[in-house]
């Protein structure tokens, strides 16, 4: 008999004896890990797994009845998400009983949270509420120390402008909410607009330009939720070349819009993977090229590098990867330590797709960059839906401090933890905060010495949306309607 016949026989029984534990946990890793870090059962309870976070992955392998979806789907994205869909089921259904009955044998009951020291005041700075019946659920938040303006962009789509002393002065009304803006040295503005703020999958975004007579003129037209954007001349030809995160929903992804030398843009994909939430441009192999830095959120989570290999081509490097429940929120590019390496501040805390339980993964991290230019963990602060932290020298001591904040925070027992400002002492990041921060739900963050005192001052947007907050809290919030928390830096005072 053929010796690859027999050996096939004789390993027959070892495959019909697999036991169904090892079988679900095989094909869990197999297909859970397929697109995305796999995510160990024990980062979610098994309650969630099984009437959340499953169907829906049932639903995006083709497991799930489209007419039963289509009910929870919108009208305008059905087509769209349908084709996001694989043509035929992944697995079969005794195989994705196999992977649920995985998931529920090995996840926890419930998560177990980490127990926080408390929390000391910050001192040295001053809150100041500014209140406006007018300007609710605060989307942007800039600051024009040139011209002596503060921005203000609203869910209801319209862009606000105050002066120093929070004097209203003007607003124009845009065709959705903004959500980035950047000032050229004509003093124009470039603003990206949602289209629709909630997740969806159309393409109603842009990118608009006002002129200094105010006029409105539409750059870049549909894109799909545009969350952040940079300008730059990438190619020296002199016409201004755009970077795009279309957060998306099903669909989505970062795309480069290469100016054609009119008004028209060639568009190249860099990643078509959706929830791009920000992007850093610098040369960072030193070759004299621009190079892209980009965190991505939904799914197939990672902090990605685009080298520029010259004529709009990039390659594509993972620097870091998370798991899909991670909720990956913000980073930014920092040197803690002074060794002239780049490391990555990052925030994990996206609360609000299919587990709104409060994780004790969820927080804020250092990645330092090593000799041989892998990034490794080497702080964690535990803090519940972190949304974007930024780190700066506020005390002037001549080392970096963070500030952070949440927007899904632990409401009930600490909601003034949606703003922490960690302090750093002979490297050691100790955080404080102020009883003030409870006064809204901060989805905006901005650093600007506002107050032209020669410090940094911080400026927290709210957008006060009342999921999973106490009656108590969000009654104090309708009544007191605060749109921006001024935080006052007093180091030089």
């Amino acid at each position: 008999m053929n010796r690859f016949i027999v050996g096939v026989i004789l390993l027959a029984p070892l495959f019909s004896c697999e036991s169904e534990e090892k079988k679900g946990e095989r094909l869990a890793k197999q297909y859970c890990g397929s697109c995305h870090v796999f995510p160990e059962p024990a980062l979610l309870p098994k309650e969630i797994w099984v009437k959340n976070v499953l169907p829906n992955m049932a639903f995006r392998m083709g497991l799930s009845d489209l007419m039963e979806a289509s009910r929870t789907i919108p009208e305008e994205d059905f087509l769209t998400v349908i084709k996001t869909l694989p043509t035929r089921p992944m697995v079969s259904e005794q195989e994705w009983l196999s992977i649920v009955n995985y998931f529920k044998d090995k996840a926890p009951d419930e998560l177990v949270l980490p127990k926080k020291d408390s929390v000391n005041k910050l001192t040295h700075f001053e809150p100041l509420k500014y209140v406006s019946d007018d300007i609710s659920l605060v989307t942007l938040l800039k600051t024009d120390s040139q011209n002596d303006r503060l921005y203000i962009g609203s869910r209801d789509g319209t862009l606000n402008f105050l002066n120093k002393q929070l004097e209203f002065i003007g607003t124009r009304t845009l065709k959705s909410p903004p959500s980035h803006i950047e000032i050229d040295s004509k003093n124009n503005l470039f603003l990206s607009l949602m289209g629709v703020m909630d997740p969806n999958d159309r393409p109603a975004g842009e990118i608009v330009k006002i002129d200094v007579q105010g006029h409105i003129s539409t750059i870049i037209d549909s894109l799909k939720r545009p969350v952040h954007f940079t300008k730059t001349d990438l190619n020296s030809d002199g016409f201004d070349d755009f970077v795009v995160c279309e957060f998306g929903n099903y669909t989505g992804g970062l795309y480069l819009y290469q100016s054609a030398g009119d008004s028209s843009y060639i568009k190249h994909t860099l990643s078509n993977l959706p929830g791009a939430r920000n992007v850093i441009l610098n040369d960072f192999n030193k070759d004299g090229n621009l190079d892209l830095l980009a965190l991505l959120t939904q799914g197939d989570e990672q902090i990605a590098l685009f080298i520029n290999r010259g004529n709009f081509q990039f390659q594509q490097k993972t620097l870091l990867k998370f798991p899909p429940v991670y909720g990956s929120s913000y980073f930014e590019i920092n040197d803690f330590n002074n060794d002239g390496k780049n490391d990555i501040l990052y925030t994990n805390g996206d609360n609000s797709d299919y587990s709104e339980i409060l994780k004790p993964y969820h927080g804020i991290r250092i990645f330092t960059q090593n000799s041989s230019g892998l990034f490794i963990e080497s702080w964690f602060y535990p803090m519940h839906g972190a949304s974007k932290a930024m780190a700066y020298d506020f005390d002037q001591d001549g080392d970096l401090d963070i500030a952070a904040i949440s927007f899904f925070p632990d409401f009930k027992n600490t909601p003034d933890e949606s703003f922490i400002l960690f302090e750093n002492i002979d490297q050691q990041f100790i955080p404080t905060k102020l009883p003030e921060s409870a006064a809204g739900r901060w989805l905006i963050m901005e650093i600007a010495d506002f107050e032209l005192d020669g410090d940094m001052d911080i400026l927290l947007g709210a957008l006060n949306f009342n999921n999973k907050v106490p009656p108590s809290l969000f009654k104090t919030w309708e009544e007191e309607h605060t749109s921006v928390l001024i935080l006052k830096n007093k180091t030089l005072k």
